[in-house]
């Protein structure tokens, strides 16, 4: 289902770049930086789980939704959600893609969509940082909480 959903996600994309868009490189920066603020987020947050772990992962458990990390993890998706919305809000893409000119819209802040920090990409760092701070702050406890049945099982 998921490399059908891909595919078919791939295939629109190739078209609008062949028959609508003036050039690759404006739409593909475009996407990237889109694309690059969600993961900035999820990269934080694993980076911040790794940090904060002292035991290995229970291998098997994370396999079953009825294992110690359970399905969801409900601060993560949060911190991502947040991440990806203040990103957002601080990245541009190139001018000649004007289906992304919804993005920045908290640039007005530190110089608006045409001032000196507009092209910087600080959404992808911002977001990044909400991810692993967040993680570090609110994601201390649910990980001291799965190490100690680790440590129990042992």
């Amino acid at each position: 289902m998921a490399a059908g959903i891909d595919g078919i996600i791939m295939i629109a994309g190739a078209a609008i770049v062949i028959f609508a868009a003036k050039d690759f490189v404006g739409p593909f920066q475009g996407f990237l930086i889109t694309l690059g603020v969600p993961i900035a987020a999820w990269g934080g947050i694993f980076l911040a789980d790794i940090l904060l772990r002292r035991r290995d992962y229970a291998d098997k458990e994370l396999y079953t939704s009825r294992g110690r990390y359970g399905s969801v993890n409900g601060t993560a998706v949060i911190l991502i959600l947040v991440g990806t919305a203040v990103g957002w809000g601080f990245v541009v893409a190139t001018a000649s893609v004007s289906w992304l000119t919804w993005q920045g819209y908290f640039l007005g802040i530190i110089g608006g969509k045409d001032g000196a920090w507009a092209y910087a990409n600080l959404g992808v760092l911002f977001a990044l940082v909400i991810g692993f701070v967040g993680t570090l702050i609110f994601g201390r406890a649910r990980i001291r909480r799965q190490e100690a049945a680790t440590a129990a099982e042992s």
